[in-house]
Order: C-alpha cells, then structure tokens, then sequence
C-alpha cells in the first residue's frame, strides 16, 4: 500500500489489475486493466480520496477512464474467479434476451 500526502493507494503505477465497467448504463464486468496514474481526489465532502487513471487491456487509450478504488480488483485468482462469474453471468442474461 502507497502512501501520498496522507492518502493510501491500495495500487501502484504499472500494476496490472482487474477494474469494472465504470459505465453504470454498461453490463458489470471485470476487465483485465493497468493502472497508469495514481491520483488524489476530494468527495463530496471535501475528503481526499484516491483515485486511479486505468487503462483497459487491448482497447485504445481514448476509453481510459479515471476511477475510484472501488472499481478496482487486484490481479488474483480469487478475482479471476469473479471476473469468470460475472462473463458467464452476462453470457446467460443475452441468451435469454434472444429467446
């Protein structure tokens, strides 16, 4: 865990990582993502708060999103194991669109 400024970051920079849809109109899924920037923030409260700048593997760098830790997952198996889940999750929900 990095420390800035009084802030913890729970990921680095260059730390390879699982980060969901930031898009909430967007089906929940984890995709395999790098973490680019760490970044301090302030929520609605004025609380300093961290942030990363992510990029998602394999897609080009204008959908590169800025998000707060909890849409970030470390690069694990216990998170691999959701990220499967949630794929076949969303792979059964389209199937019973289509019937």
């Amino acid at each position: 865990m990095v420390s800035t400024r009084g802030v913890k970051f729970k990921f680095s920079e260059g730390e390879r990582v699982l980060c969901y849809e930031p898009d909430p109109t967007k089906a929940k899924v984890l995709y395999e993502s790098k973490v680019l920037e760490v970044c301090i923030s302030k929520d609605g409260k004025g609380r300093k708060i961290p942030e990363y700048l992510i990029h998602f593997n394999g897609w080009s760098n204008s959908w590169d999103r800025c998000v707060t830790e909890e849409f970030v997952l470390k690069d694990n198996e216990e998170s691999r194991q959701l990220q499967k889940r949630l794929t076949e999750e969303i792979g059964r929900a389209s199937c019973r669109e289509r019937v």
